[in-house]
């Protein structure tokens, strides 16, 4: 579906799981649509290579959009124009603000930014992400997450996990009440104990959050 040298770069820099584009661009209500996603895509990240070989360094504190997000949106808000799907605009504004974010300043904003309320480009760490608060950790840590009931059946957990539970309940419980697929019969509370030499990035602010390697999460449990 995708050249290679998008996929890598899609893997290697962005750390997004291509498949869950790919996955996404074959649904029935998307198939008119996918080669445009697809051109759209190849764009983006053309933009974004052509700006990071200029030399000119990200600026995470500047007003202004740089060229690779000026010329994303831009091919955006015209690809938008000539789509009249509801779904087709959904997944368009996700793919839009994920490659916007990364443009932006680099993978530190894509997954800080990311948006998990609908369908988003799904995003795995597998190195440590700065900056980040990792040393402000015990090094064993208590963590807590908020999700499906499918998960903990599954054994199939995210990455992403808090040190607040209060921050878990409200994910279990409260914070994706408006979306269609929530069911508060299917939502739980995880606990479980971690080390802090494997944690790969933390924010101990608003979130609380920890991002964990999954391959080497202990015990989890229902929290009680």
């Amino acid at each position: 579906m995708f050249k290679l040298c998008d996929v890598n770069f899609m893997s290697n820099d962005m750390k997004i799981d291509v498949c869950s584009i790919e996955s996404k661009l074959f649904v029935p209500s998307l198939v008119i649509q996918n080669k445009e996603f697809i051109n759209a895509i190849e764009y983006f990240i053309e933009e974004i290579i052509k700006y990071e070989s200029s030399g000119e360094v990200r600026n995470s504190s500047q007003s202004e959009d740089n060229a690779a997000v000026k010329a994303i949106k831009s091919y955006a808000n015209m690809l938008s124009e000539k789509i009249n799907d509801q779904d087709a605009l959904q997944v368009l504004d996700s793919l839009r603000h994920a490659f916007t974010s990364y443009a932006f300043n680099g993978l530190h904003q894509l997954y800080t930014r990311q948006e998990n309320e609908c369908w988003y480009p799904k995003i795995i760490l597998n190195e440590v992400l700065t900056p980040n608060d990792i040393d402000s950790l015990p090094e064993i840590i208590q963590l807590y997450r908020g999700c499906s009931v499918n998960e903990y059946e599954s054994g199939d957990y995210g990455q992403a996990w808090t040190t607040s539970i209060d921050r878990a309940k409200d994910f279990a419980y409260n914070h994706y009440q408006g979306q269609d697929w929530f069911n508060i019969k299917d939502r739980i509370v995880l606990d479980t104990k971690y080390s802090r030499d494997n944690v790969l990035f933390s924010d101990q602010s608003i979130e609380f959050e920890v991002v964990v390697d999954v391959s080497k999460l202990g015990k989890v449990n229902k929290y009680t």
